[in-house]
């Protein structure tokens, strides 16, 4: 296994990612895990729980994985999950004799247990695994040994993970805005046919606009967090409203991001963009070629990554406008261009809506 971390490319593929690549938020992490997941087996060892408690250390490795401000709440799902999972275990133990049978029961009953504890949606997968766990030792006292130790490590990460190293909510969103905003640009680049790119077969189009979409609702998501994060954490105390300038872009790429998707799915479908297409011209009034195989998506393009960037788009808005008024609409005969030119048309109205909200009197 070579020296390096295993982690997602650029195009949502695994990479090899070498210890040159690690930065100063991830070192921070690990040592923030480490002084956690230390801490709590010292404290379990210290009150009599267990001389070697695990399960005090992994609500550290489990919980720290995200950012440090999310500790309390994720801590607080962890310890309900654990206090179910024991629970089923430890009625099944005394309930049922040890067998196959009574295995897939007590798993059953903690899947189901995990369906009703959703962490953002998806299934707790700790009720399950307590639940397994606690069955697969019966031995007495176990359910209570574990669930104490768990107690103690989530306490750890409740009450210290938010003070140590604490990022600033602003800085990750807006670090995670960007590269989203990056591969947005890159990919209306391939699927527009920008002259310095080189062509970009389909399949290649496909990985590179996997996971893209969904960026802009978890970036929304994590703003809803932070917000409530920053009221309590004594270390970043301040006004939630200090992520108010990051937000109104996260919440500009969440509403454009819908159009664009369907924009890209349309220019892959079609796998040329409809400028190459002998209705659409290609050259500018001078008679010079012109940038992009289609000058509008090339406009609205720039006016997009320009906005997400917080920088003011008035001036590529309306020089958006003005190659539109010069093209004009796409002939009615070919709906595939009408499509697409509406799309760009409803970007740039969403573009539009943010410029008048953040702008405009400046």
């Amino acid at each position: 296994m070579p020296a390096a971390m295993n982690v997602l490319g650029r195009r949502g593929r695994p990479v090899l990612g070498g210890l040159h690549h690690i930065t100063v938020l991830e070192v921070r992490g690990g040592a923030r895990m480490v002084v956690c997941a230390t801490l709590s087996w010292y404290l379990a060892v210290v009150l009599g729980i267990n001389r070697a408690p695990i399960a005090a250390v992994l609500p550290a490795v489990f919980t720290l994985s995200g950012i440090p401000l999310w500790a309390p709440r994720l801590g607080l799902y962890r310890l309900g999950s654990v206090l179910l999972g024991v629970g089923i275990a430890a009625l099944a133990l005394r309930l049922l004799p040890v067998s196959t049978l009574s295995l897939a029961l007590v798993m059953s009953a903690g899947y189901l247990g995990s369906i009703l504890l959703r962490i953002d949606g998806a299934p707790s997968q700790q009720v399950l695994v307590s639940a397994v766990l606690v069955f697969g030792v019966p031995v007495s006292g176990y359910p209570e040994q574990r669930i104490l130790e768990n107690l103690v490590g989530i306490a750890v990460v409740v009450l210290l993970a938010p003070v140590l190293w604490p990022p600033d909510p602003r800085d990750v969103l807006a670090g995670r805005l960007d590269t989203y905003r990056d591969r947005l640009d890159h990919l209306l680049k391939d699927l527009g046919g920008h002259p310095d790119l080189p062509p970009l077969p389909q399949e290649a189009a496909v990985g590179e606009a996997e996971g893209l979409w969904h960026q802009p609702h978890d970036l929304g998501r994590d703003l809803r967090r932070a917000r409530q994060a920053l009221r309590w954490n004594v270390v970043l105390r301040r006004s939630p409203t200090t992520l108010d300038e990051v937000g109104h872009r996260i919440h500009l790429a969440e509403r454009t991001a819908a159009p664009l998707h369907c924009l890209s799915a349309q220019l892959q479908a079609a796998g040329r963009p409809p400028a190459a297409r002998p209705a659409r011209p290609a050259q500018s009034p001078a008679g010079h070629p012109s940038e992009s195989p289609d000058p509008l998506l090339d406009a609205v393009r720039h006016a997009m990554t320009c906005a997400l960037g917080g920088t003011d788009p008035t001036e590529l808005i309306a020089k958006a406008r003005e190659i539109d008024r010069r093209h004009g609409p796409p002939a009615p005969t070919d709906p595939y261009d009408s499509l697409f030119h509406g799309i760009l048309l409803l970007v740039l109205d969403t573009l539009d809506d943010y410029r008048r909200a953040q702008f405009t009197g400046r």
